[in-house]
Parts: C-alpha cells; structure tokens; sequence
C-alpha cells in the first residue's frame, strides 16, 4: 500500500507528527487534542497514490477515531461517538470506490470497513433504545450491498473477471 516519496514535507507530514506525539504522551486528560486532530486530518491522506507518510497516517487516523468513539461512548455521548465511527466508515467507503485508488488501496480499505463494520454494530447492540437495533439492521444491509457491489473484487488479493 505503499509508493516512496509522494508526500514528504507536506501538511501530511506535520499532521503525523502531531498524532504521534500524542501517542507518545498520551493522557486521557488530552483526549480533546486526539479529538482536533482526528477531526483536522489533512483531506489528502485520503487521496490517490499512497505513500509511506499516508499510508502511516490512514492507520493512526482510523485507530484515533475507535479511541474517541469509546472515550466519547463512556462519558454517555452516544451520538457523538457513534459519529467518529461513521465518519471512519464513510472516509474507507469513498476510497474503497475511488477507481483512481490502486487495487490494493481499496481491498485495504473494504477491509478496514469490514472491521469498522463489527465496531459499528457491537455500538449499536449495546446501546439500550430500540433505534439502535434498527441502525444496526440499517448498517448491515447497507454494507452488503456496499460489498455486493464490488464484485468486482475479492478480499484474497486477486481481482475476480467476469
């Protein structure tokens, strides 16, 4: 998933330090900095032509979002939480149907939505109004048919003809 070279001294670039910085020094006490710097992740991690720098990113970038949604989840703000979830969701769903992406980009992301997927609807099972179980039928099929659609392509690496 990796090109050398595409994005070295780039707002990429000083947005991964920021991120690694917090991970290096992470306190719960900070959780509003992790909060910023998922919400002001540069729009071109999620591009065409992924490098080092971006692929490094994707990954901090998706695992800040599951860490806000469970810090958010346990101080009792479920919508919010739930929201960083979808908005990880959303952000693999665009790339995984980016034709610019290289295959291998956009298995990698239909991946990381299969496991968002179970995020999303562990979340919603756990939530106690009667909506969420709706939302959670509602994720579900709207995935399938996500997935279904790409036929085209298959999780094992190989690209499936017609």
């Amino acid at each position: 998933m990796k090109t050398a070279g595409c994005c070295e001294g780039t707002e990429i670039d000083y947005w991964l330090t920021d991120i690694k910085n917090w991970y290096c020094n992470q306190n719960i006490n900070e959780m509003g900095r992790l909060l910023e710097l998922v919400v002001e992740v540069p729009e071109r991690i999620f591009t065409p032509h992924i490098c080092q720098a971006k692929s490094e990113s994707l990954g901090y970038w998706l695992d800040a979002c599951i860490r806000t949604n469970h810090h958010l989840a346990s101080m009792g703000k479920t919508d919010e939480a739930y929201s960083y979830i979808q908005f990880a969701y959303g952000k693999m769903q665009a790339m995984a149907s980016n034709t610019e992406h290289e295959i291998d980009v956009r298995r990698w992301c239909m991946q990381r939505m299969d496991k968002l997927m179970i995020v999303l609807v562990e979340f919603c099972q756990h939530q106690q109004q009667p909506v969420w179980r709706q939302e959670s039928s509602t994720l579900i099929d709207a995935h399938v048919t996500f997935m279904t659609a790409q036929n085209h392509m298959n999780m094992s690496g190989s690209q499936v003809t017609a």
